[in-house]
């Protein structure tokens, strides 16, 4: 499939909530562009020649892009969702600094069990911050999610089938690094080497994006 036919409909449908609807708008015309292409290079186009007719046979799409564009209705709810993220964000953000406040906190005591609670209360902390964080993208349904808090390597992802699912999963799998590196930070104080938590992490996410990408290209 042409990337650039990707990249141009991820900039015609820029803000443009995920809707049922605009889902649908979207598949079919890269159904229908990719087949226009497909025929232009059959006919001996080279890709460029392809590309360009491709898009100048679609006309004007405006019109059709704004069928699928907010209403009012939709951005007060979106709005509404927006707030409510914003707000569970601040109070996980709130629990792992109180978490780790607390372990620092426990270093002025020479009491082992002092020190032992404190590091269990960062856990429970962060494990509920955490929970408050998926929870909170869960729940949200993904057409009130903000569009621009994406690149266009996410909506790219995302129009693949499984994207949507596959990029929650990458989010819980972040999630769950942020707090295997703390509790091992605060519990072994060997901030000097438990960093090496974060490019092994990165390399296993990246190894699973390719797999994810190769299983769709087939």
């Amino acid at each position: 499939m042409n990337q650039r036919i990707e990249r141009y409909l991820s900039a015609l449908f820029a803000g443009v909530p995920r809707t049922e609807k605009a889902r649908e708008l979207r598949e079919e015309l890269l159904a229908n562009m990719t087949e226009r292409y497909e025929d232009y290079l059959r006919q001996g186009k080279s890709e460029t020649e392809a590309y360009s007719l491709t898009v100048a046979s679609m006309g004007d799409l405006d019109e059709a892009i704004a069928q699928v564009r907010p209403d009012e209705d939709f951005r007060r709810e979106a709005q509404r969702y927006r707030l409510r993220s914003a707000r569970n964000t601040a109070i996980a953000v709130a629990g792992y600094i109180l978490g780790a406040a607390l372990v620092v906190g426990s270093a002025l005591f020479q009491a082992e069990a002092a020190q032992i609670t404190a590091v269990v209360l960062l856990l429970v902390l962060a494990a509920a911050s955490t929970a408050l964080l998926v929870y909170t993208h869960m729940s949200t349904p993904p057409e009130y999610r903000d569009p621009d808090d994406e690149d266009e390597d996410d909506r790219a992802l995302l129009a693949r089938p499984g994207g949507a699912a596959f990029q929650a999963a990458m989010k819980l799998y972040w999630l769950v690094v942020l707090v295997i590196y703390l509790a091992v930070s605060f519990v072994t104080f060997s901030w000097g080497t438990t960093w090496v938590i974060w490019p092994v992490a990165a390399v296993i996410s990246a190894i699973c994006r390719a797999v994810f990408e190769l299983r769709n290209a087939r």
